[in-house]
């Protein structure tokens, strides 16, 4: 009788187990995509991958650094995933990045409008300071490689948009939900405003440490987050961070 009640047990103590696999996930505080409140971490990709992870298994443990350093942790196994990366030449051999995406990114130049400058093309930028995050690779070529404007890199978001109160920097270029979300915390929101052309656009991801289990896991991971962004669970997390699905 004990052996038939075990023989029972034995697939929910399993089930179990499967349920507390642990994935270390790292990433910068980047608000509404992830970040910190009160202690506690949310934001839309933080809540959509949390989703899609445990139901396949997995729980995950994160942490906020750096980008660099959420670079470097990822590349070198010491973290097993990076959230809301965009794939390049130089990352894709590096990570592996699944074939969905999390969501979408929008750069654009914020500026504040005691000191607006003109904005039509790049050109316009010539002889300007640019804030960057530092670690960040901006989607446009021209953009990071041209020569008649400096880029002047920042640790974070928020430094960035300080360098611009200060009038360290002309401009800086940011993604446009962050850049909104950000000022809005800071109290800055009336005095900064930006240019609607977007400099660059692409898409994010949740990419893993290259690794056979680790792709493996991208190849699931793809395939229920694919699903789940066709539940009505998903536009709830959408809604309060009052995103849209791009």
């Amino acid at each position: 009788m004990k052996l038939f009640a075990w023989l029972l047990l034995l697939p929910l103590l399993t089930c179990q187990t499967a349920l507390a696999a642990p994935l270390h996930i790292v990433s910068e505080a980047w608000p509404p995509y992830i970040y910190e409140e009160a202690g506690v971490l949310k934001g839309v990709d933080y809540d959509v991958t949390n989703r899609v992870l445990n139901e396949l298994g997995y729980e995950a443990q994160w942490q906020l650094m750096p980008w660099r350093r959420a670079l470097y942790d990822t590349a070198s196994g010491s973290a097993d995933a990076i959230l809301d990366i965009t794939p390049n030449p130089e990352r894709e051999p590096q990570y592996i990045f699944p074939a969905e995406p999390l969501s979408h990114s929008e750069s654009v130049l914020f500026y504040h409008i005691d000191r607006p400058h003109q904005f039509t093309g790049l050109q316009d930028l010539r002889g300007l300071k640019i804030g960057v995050s530092a670690g960040y690779v901006y989607g446009n070529p021209e953009f990071m490689h041209a020569d008649y404007f400096s880029r002047e890199p920042a640790a974070n978001t928020e430094a960035s948009l300080l360098m611009l109160m200060r009038e360290r920097v002309d401009m800086v270029i940011m993604n446009k939900r962050v850049g909104q979300f950000t000022l809005r915390k800071l109290g800055l929101d009336q005095q900064v405003a930006y240019h609607p052309l977007v400099i660059s656009s692409g898409a994010l991801f949740l990419a893993f440490h290259r690794s056979p289990d680790m792709a493996a896991l991208a190849k699931r991971f793809s395939s229920n987050l694919s699903t789940f962004k066709r539940s009505g669970e998903y536009l709830q997390i959408l809604q309060r961070y009052s995103v849209s699905d791009r």
